[in-house]
């Protein structure tokens, strides 16, 4: 891995566990995905799921990326969750098929 990779690889586990944190306190069960694929976070409380993809700037969150998620989230009858993480460090959490703000 390069230096690059490096770091763009501990900036995404970081907002990962930040992402991760928020759910938790809120008392919802999280598991981070290995290796980010197909989901980075799988959240569960109480029979409800959300699949989680973290990303940093709006720009950042290609269709490319949010595909599989869309296709993971409907088979498994999971929600689908983008987390953005913005230039000051706020996390907006986007419910992706609804297309609005999601509040775990």
């Amino acid at each position: 891995m390069g230096r690059i990779a490096a770091v763009s690889y501990r900036k995404g586990r970081r907002l990962e566990h930040r992402v991760r944190d928020i759910f938790r306190r809120r008392g919802w069960v999280v598991v981070r995905a290995a290796g980010s694929k197909p989901v980075d976070l799988v959240c569960l409380k109480r029979g409800e799921a959300v699949l989680v993809e973290c990303k940093y700037g709006v720009t950042a969150a290609r269709w490319s990326e949010v595909a599989p998620l869309l296709d993971i989230a409907y088979t498994a009858g999971a929600r689908p969750v983008l987390a953005v993480a913005g230039k000051r460090r706020e996390i907006r959490m986007i419910d992706v098929e609804a297309g609005s703000d999601f509040k775990p």
